[in-house]
């Protein structure tokens, strides 16, 4: 017995689960204990880390090896996670057929049992064993999980003595999950007949399945007969053809025979009929033995609750596919593999059959995969698929043509949903729209219950899943029965699917209520995209969506929609056809939501130009080009020309549309960032303000353009230094934001960092460190390190680490979004210099006084340039680098900076703004640092009173005042002093 927990811990490949059985069985019976997943792991557990415990309890790994073994990922983790705790000498290799041993396992001792029959078997393996047995008596085995004697498992090695199946499949892959609890159903009522049927999907492995279990699981049964099932007139025969195995006596007829045989099952355990391919459970019922037996069916159809039990066959999960592929195909990568499984929809004859023909052609899976993607009906129809009945373009014909005879309305629903996405299909659908219907489908989409009764035609068959109000297809089913169907047949239906679903149009994109319609209808608008270029309604309900698409914060999705449709439109409408601008108007917007300004702006251009030409500048397309290419240019940081734009447009919407029109308050959104970009503070709080109030008292106060005009009016609050209302608007804004769009979307996450901003302003730091580090890391999630809105989250992030004091977790993040400015904005953008500002601050915080000077010279000197000596971020830096010039002991250089600095802060963001108090906090340390007490102590006292009044006494700023106070008390007096009882730093 092991002093590690387990004597053994069994490692096998899902397909040798009988082999790790009998091994199992064998070293218990000699008084080892044993580790085995499927005898001691329950369903639903982590396989990993289940296998690390046991790895770690168990003092040998018996391997049992073959071929999949070590094709297995699986397989190959565990024994890799073995060499890697340098546990070799605690691995036993058992060989159960002829398999080449790996490199790292080859020098290890084996234990060889191919080709042994069972007592061989035993011997071998119990006296290659035996110089690692206990010294003492063995253990009495433990209690658990583990098969009784009774279900002492069979030798694996040996086939059962009646035995007539097809030949096991060699690339068989995944499925372990369903083949054990497979094995568990047939197992869960001994003494009794179980029957399990199998249905699913034509194409989704159902057969192999069953074929694969009665290999894998042969050693439980001594007698496995396969029977086709597909025409019920041959399955006597095949009945008969057992009897005789058995050597029964033949009856008068077949049928006779037949009663003979089941008479017998019913008398044998350990028995197992398998019907393939089914149609209905009355082709079966009669053919049931009673007594210990297991019948195992395969069917398309799911109503065989009646016999038994019944599993569904999906498709494989995407790992699988990928297995799948890569197992046949060596030169096919991962990532590759991926992008295959996708496009096959993880369909196991799919999957094969792409396998076959890039083996047959040796095409390069690349070329393969782009053929694919433009001519997959062609595809669909190549490739020999060993083991399947059929290739994909012939494996549902036989259904399709009797569902046909059976329920035509059906067979309509399912052409109309094979021009749709391969995603849930809303019944409201077609019963709302019957009248754009053809018959009979029309009556039956009339009658909600009749409709209901088609769908369960189609789930009849497995051609579609149903959940609540939906159903769905598979994707190669729909690329099959587009392609069968008739040139004329095509257009008229897929004209049809583009008419239910304009007849279906959810509403205002902007508008919350509509939102579920348009998550509905969102995948088949955009299947059906193409098909709806020449109708006017289907190509609004595509601009619509678009706009849902963007409302609800999907900016990729946007442009990887309009893009295309922008090249088709062109060619199809014309560049200045109204659809085609509002394409390229949609697209300006997404790009720019991307943080992608300068591609922004050349399509945001190009659009203006055709429009102000084609429809006049006062046009409603017209001015909705212009308020996007406005936002491209603040993106830029083109603050004159965006401003120019911006106040022009939002004239033209105010005459044209009145104050409080939407296209008005977009404008007007537009225009705030503008002026916030110039630094023009009031005039931005003004219009924000003003635009705000329209939108809370037109539009509501959860509707999405509120919440974006309250997120824009929130930064110039925080550009004046208004922090208290700052805060309180953010704090609103930003619990609305995650109540209408949810904690990730775009406005969410600026609405995140402009509270941030404010709580910085206020020097409430713990809160605006939590705020800040939550925002910055949903950013980089979201859009990635290099977007805008993240470089901004990094940059007032920074800001709250500098109030905490953590200067080098600050400086680290200041040099890493500096370097990220520089390379996405270049140095002069208002966000790369607002990151070098920060740094500038950490290194100050750090005592780095000389690179603090050179980088808050460099940033003033660009920021002079860039917005004007009296933008608030160029007085920022020419405070801070005032700080960096005290430091180095340069009190008249810092004089003179700071009396420049602060007549124009006071000019223009006021007494009390905290850039203000900033720069007469440094003033006041040059004055005491050139010895002028008086002027000093002047502004200090004034100064520091502001900071109290206004910031409050825990405020940076307040407390760098005090603690001069305390260093020396005749420059700001005793009572100042009095405030921080804490000697200084």
């Amino acid at each position: 017995m092991s002093g590690r927990g387990v004597d053994f811990f069994i490692s096998h490949a899902g397909r040798d689960t009988a082999w790790a059985e009998w091994l199992a069985w064998q070293l218990q019976e000699v008084g080892y204990t044993v580790e085995l997943d499927v005898w001691d792991w329950t369903p639903g557990e982590d396989f990993v880390a289940r296998m690390q415990q046991a790895l770690e309890r168990a003092d040998r790994l018996l391997a049992v090896c073959t071929e999949a073994y070590f094709a297995s990922a699986f397989g190959g983790a565990e024994l890799r996670a073995v060499f890697a705790q340098q546990w070799a000498g605690r691995i036993v290799p058992v060989l159960v057929e002829p398999v080449t041993l790996p490199a790292l396992y080859a020098p290890l001792i084996h234990v060889d049992l191919t080709g042994l029959g069972e007592a061989a078997a035993v011997t071998r393996l119990r006296g290659r064993l035996a110089g690692e047995r206990p010294t003492g008596p063995p253990p009495f085995p433990r209690s658990g999980p583990t098969p009784v004697s009774g279900d002492k498992p069979g030798f694996a090695g040996v086939l059962p003595a009646v035995w007539k199946v097809p030949p096991r499949n060699p690339r068989f892959t995944g499925r372990d999950g369903m083949l054990t609890a497979l094995r568990r159903r047939l197992h869960a009522r001994e003494g009794t007949l179980v029957v399990q049927a199998l249905y699913g999907l034509g194409g989704v492995g159902k057969t192999q399945l069953a074929l694969e279990y009665a290999h894998r699981f042969a050693a439980d049964y001594d007698l496995v007969w396969w029977i086709d099932a597909e025409q019920p007139v041959l399955i006597p025969g095949q009945l008969a053809a057992l009897a005789a195995r058995l050597d029964l006596p033949h009856g008068p007829t077949v049928a006779d025979t037949v009663e003979r045989l089941l008479a017998e099952l019913t008398r044998r355990p350990l028995w197992l009929l398998v019907f393939d391919n089914a149609e209905r459970p009355g082709d079966i019922a009669d053919y049931r033995p009673g007594g210990a037996g297991h019948v195992l069916i395969t069917s398309r159809s799911p109503g065989w609750g009646a016999l038994g039990g019944r599993l569904e066959v999906d498709v494989l999960t995407r790992a699988e596919t990928i297995a799948l592929l890569c197992g046949r195909i060596p030169a096919l990568s991962e990532d590759l593999a991926d992008k295959l499984a996708a496009e096959l929809g993880d369909l196991p004859l799919a999957a094969a059959q792409a396998a076959g023909y890039l083996e047959q052609t040796d095409l390069p899976p690349a070329d393969y995969l782009r053929r694919f993607r433009t001519h997959r009906e062609t595809l669909l129809a190549r490739g020999e698929v060993p083991g399947y009945s059929g290739r994909l373009d012939t494996t549902w014909a036989l259904t399709l043509e009797r569902l046909r005879c059976e329920d035509p309305a059906a067979v309509q629903l399912l052409e109309l949903a094979a021009f749709l996405a391969p995603e849930p299909i809303p019944l409201t659908l077609f019963g709302g729209h019957a009248d754009l219907l053809e018959e009979p489908l029309r009556t039956a989409a009339a009658d909600p219950d009749a409709l209901t009764d088609t769908v369960g035609a189609l789930v009849g068959y497995s051609l579609a899943h149903r959940s609540a109000d939906a159903f769905q297809l598979h994707r190669l089913l729909q690329a099959v029965i587009r392609q069968q169907l008739p040139a004329d047949r095509q257009q008229t239906t897929a004209q049809r699917a583009v008419a239910l679903l304009a007849a279906a149009h959810p509403g205002d994109p902007e508008d919350p209520a509509s939102w579920p319609s348009y998550t509905q209808l969102t995948p088949h608008v955009l299947a059906t995209s193409p098909l709806a270029d020449l109708s006017s309604a289907g190509r609004r309900l595509v601009l619509d969506t678009i706009r849902y698409l963007q409302t609800k914060g999907d900016s990729s999705g946007s442009r990887a929609v309009c893009a295309p449709l922008l090249d088709r439109w062109r060619e199809v409408l014309g560049p200045d056809h109204p659809d085609t601008l509002t394409a390229a108007s949609g697209l300006t917007v997404a790009l720019v939501r991307l943080g992608e300004g300068e591609p922004a702006r050349a399509p945001g251009e190009d659009t203006l130009r055709r429009c102000r030409r084609v429809l006049g500048p006062d046009h409603p397309l017209t001015l909705q080009a212009a308020v996007a290419l406005t936002g491209a240019l603040v993106e830029l940081g083109q603050a004159e020309p965006a401003r120019a734009l911006g106040e022009d447009t939002l004239r033209r919407c105010r005459r044209v549309f009145g104050p409080d029109h939407p296209l008005t308050l977009q404008a007007a959104v537009a225009l705030t960032g503008a002026l916030v970009l110039l630094g023009q503070a009031e005039p931005a709080r003004a219009l924000g303000e003003d635009t705000l109030r329209r939108c809370r008292r037109v539009l509501g106060l959860d509707h999405p353009t509120t919440l974006v005009v309250a997120t824009a009016f929130t930064l110039p609050l925080v550009l004046l230094g208004q922090a208290e209302p700052a805060r309180a608007l953010g704090e609103d804004t930003l619990r609305r934001c995650r109540r209408v769009f949810g904690p990730d979307h775009v406005h969410t996450l600026i609405a995140a960092t402009a509270l941030t901003g404010a709580l910085v302003l206020l020097g409430d730091a713990e809160p605006a460190r939590a705020l800040g580090e939550d925002t910055l890391r949903r950013c980089r999630r979201v859009f990635g390190p290099d977007h805008p809105i993240t470089l901004l989250a990094a940059t007032v992030l920074t800001g709250a680490l500098l109030l905490l004091g953590e200067a080098e977790p600050a400086r680290a993040l200041g040099e890493d979004t500096l370097r990220r400015g520089r390379r996405v904005f270049g140095p002069d953008h208002l966000t790369t210099l607002q990151a070098a500002v920060a740094l500038t601050g950490a290194l100050l915080l750090l005592g780095e006084a000389e690179p603090a000077r050179a980088l808050g010279e460099d940033t003033l000197r660009r920021s002079r340039r860039a917005f004007g000596p009296d933008h608030p971020i160029t007085l920022l830096t020419a405070t801070v680098l005032t700080g960096a010039l005290l430091l180095l002991g340069e009190a008249e250089a810092a004089r003179a900076l700071g009396e420049d600095t602060l007549p124009r802060c006071l000019r223009v963001l006021g007494p009390d703004h905290p850039i203000t108090l900033g720069a007469a906090a440094v003033l006041t340390g040059a004055l005491a640092g050139l010895g002028e007490v008086e002027a000093a102590r002047a502004l200090g006292e004034d100064t520091l009173s502001r900071c109290l009044r206004t910031l409050g006494p825990d405020h940076l700023i307040t407390r760098s005042l005090t603690r001069v106070a305390v260093t020396d008390p005749s420059l700001l007096g005793d009572d100042a002093a009095e405030d921080d009882p804490s000697p200084p730093p």
